[in-house]
């Protein structure tokens, strides 16, 4: 009875470290940054940012939201005063957290710049 109850814990052990990879949630990192333009300007930002990327990608009317193979992401533009703007962006990751982080950083730089630097 005990060796079929050992079986049946191992086997299950089995099946849950399988499955396990299949229930894995995507890494998800935010951030925001205050911007010098209003929020037609952050949009245009993230719509210029998202071109150059040359990723699909759906608009809001205070969002843009580009999609990867292993990840997407979504800028959101708020006003903050009358020429200032909050950009707030949202990326996940398949797999690693890290790389969430680093786009972020790359997209909130890039959005700060009046003109993209990806541009000059």
């Amino acid at each position: 009875m005990k060796r079929h109850l050992y079986a049946i814990a191992l086997v299950s052990l089995g099946l849950v470290s399988i499955s396990q990879p299949a229930m894995a949630r995507p890494e998800i990192a935010s951030g925001d940054q205050l911007l010098n333009t209003d929020v037609d300007g952050c949009l245009a930002r993230a719509e210029q940012l998202i071109t150059t990327l040359g990723v699909e990608s759906d608009q809001g009317s205070i969002d843009r939201t580009g999609y990867f193979e292993d990840g997407s992401f979504r800028v959101l533009c708020y006003e903050a005063g009358e020429a200032s703007s909050l950009a707030i962006v949202f990326a996940s990751h398949e797999q690693s957290a890290d790389v969430a982080s680093s786009f972020i950083q790359m997209m909130l730089t890039e959005l700060s710049q009046p003109e993209s630097v990806s541009q000059q």
